[in-house]
């Protein structure tokens, strides 16, 4: 009696496999499909914003120098590096101009003392002649080294005090480094105001006032008095003055 051939055991795995596979793509071709949210037919785009939160970081660039050997009271033009847009409207342009005023300087000096210089931004012009108030984390500028480079300064100090005779007296008469920013520099301000627009009207939204627990509340009005105060006499009315006929001849 002819025996029947068995299927070799490596084509079987082999089918096995391909099923598997295949199966296997299926279930992730329906998860896929399942998680693809259709978005329905004339769904509107978000808005664009239409406010701008106090304390946001803005961008200036330099048109003039920044020294701790210019004199106190300059003032520096710099121009908005990013146009500010809101609600689809443009509140200031790319270019705007603006004042930073040097407050005070400061030249490098003997002794290995640094220069530095004090600036302060004057208000940026809006669209429509409003004005935003900046203020700056970086106010006060002054020159900043990294780590590395101090601890190189500092070991070569101790090995000229060590191997060089009156290195010491370099110390003294070393004169310290002067900071400067340059035209093209660009400097961070921050909004201290919250601007908003709504139906293309700009507003300037000021931060309330800082109150601690030791204030005492000054109103803008005289209260009235919940009392009559002592020795108070009212004042007597002046009686009321009457005409008199004139007789003509």
């Amino acid at each position: 009696m002819p025996q029947l051939l068995q299927p070799n055991s490596t084509t079987r795995i082999r089918k096995r496999a391909n099923l598997l596979g295949a199966a296997i793509l299926v279930v992730a071709a329906a998860f896929a499909a399942a998680s693809v949210v259709p978005r329905p037919a004339g769904a509107a785009t978000p808005a664009p914003a239409s406010t701008l939160p106090l304390d946001t970081s803005l961008f200036f660039v330099l048109d003039g120098t920044i020294s701790s050997r210019s004199r106190s009271g300059t003032a520096v033009r710099g121009h908005l590096r990013d146009p500010i847009v809101l609600g689809g409207m443009t509140i200031a342009a790319a270019g705007t101009p603006v004042t930073i005023e040097i407050t005070q300087t400061s030249p490098a000096q003997m002794g290995n003392v640094d220069g530095y210089a004090d600036i302060y931004f004057e208000p940026l012009a809006l669209t429509g002649g409003k004005s935003l108030p900046l203020t700056t984390p970086t106010s006060h500028l002054y020159p900043q080294m990294t780590a590395g480079q101090e601890s190189t300064r500092a070991a070569t100090d101790t090995v000229g005090d060590i191997f060089i005779p009156y290195h010491i007296v370099y110390h003294v008469l070393r004169k310290g480094s002067d900071v400067t920013l340059k035209p093209g520099a660009v400097i961070r301000a921050r909004t201290a105001a919250t601007l908003q627009i709504e139906r293309g009207t700009i507003a300037v939204i000021l931060p309330p006032p800082l109150v601690t627990s030791a204030d005492t509340p000054r109103p803008a009005f005289v209260p009235a008095p919940l009392e009559t105060p002592p020795g108070y006499r009212p004042p007597t009315p002046k009686p009321t003055p009457t005409a008199q006929a004139t007789h003509t001849p």
